[in-house]
C-alpha cells in the first residue's frame, strides 16, 4: 500500500497527503535545493534529468523528465510565496496554456512532518487528464525516494 493519500473532494483540486520521518527542515531542504531534488524526483519510468531552481518569491523553476522512449517533458513555475512550513508556486506543463496553483505545507509533531499539497486547476476536467496519467502513481514512488533520501541527510 502506498504511503502517499490521493484525494479528489473538490471538483478543481488533487490533494497530496505524505508522512516524512524527519524535521520540518530537512523535507523542506530536500524539496526545494536543486542538487537533492535530483535525487529524489522522477521514478522509475519517468526520471528526472535536469533540475532548475531559484528559490526566492517572484523565483522559478524547470524539472525536465525523460521517459524511457527517450522523449521529455517538463514542468515549469513561479514561487508565490514561501516560509518555513508553506510554498504556494504555480505549476504548468510543457507549455500547455492552463497552469496550476500548487500550496504545500508542512507540519511539524515530535520530529515527524506532514506534507500535503493541494493541486488547484482551472477546471474538473483538466484535473482529471492530470489524474489520468498515472501521476498519482509517479508521485507516489518519487515520495518513497525522497524519504529514503532524507534518512541519509
Amino acid at each position: 500500500m502506498s504511503k502517499l493519500q490521493v484525494t479528489t473532494d473538490v471538483p478543481e483540486e488533487i490533494k497530496l497527503t505524505r508522512t516524512f520521518h524527519a524535521p520540518r527542515r530537512l523535507v523542506l531542504r530536500a524539496m526545494t535545493e536543486p542538487a537533492l531534488i535530483a535525487k529524489w524526483m522522477g521514478n522509475s519510468y519517468s526520471p528526472i534529468v535536469a533540475v532548475d531552481v531559484d528559490f526566492r518569491v517572484g523565483g522559478g523553476y524547470r524539472r525536465v523528465f525523460r521517459n524511457k522512449d527517450g522523449s521529455e517533458f517538463a514542468f515549469t513555475g513561479v514561487y508565490r510565496e514561501i516560509s518555513d512550513d508553506r510554498i504556494v508556486h504555480t505549476e504548468r506543463f510543457n507549455d500547455m496554456p492552463d497552469e496550476s496553483t500548487v500550496t504545500t505545507a508542512l507540519v511539524e509533531h515530535a520530529g515527524v512532518t506532514t506534507m500535503t499539497a493541494v493541486m488547484r486547476f482551472s477546471s474538473q476536467a483538466i484535473r482529471d487528464r492530470v489524474i489520468a496519467t498515472g501521476m498519482e502513481r509517479g508521485a507516489a514512488e518519487s515520495y518513497d525516494n525522497l524519504e529514503a533520501l532524507i534518512a541519509g541527510l
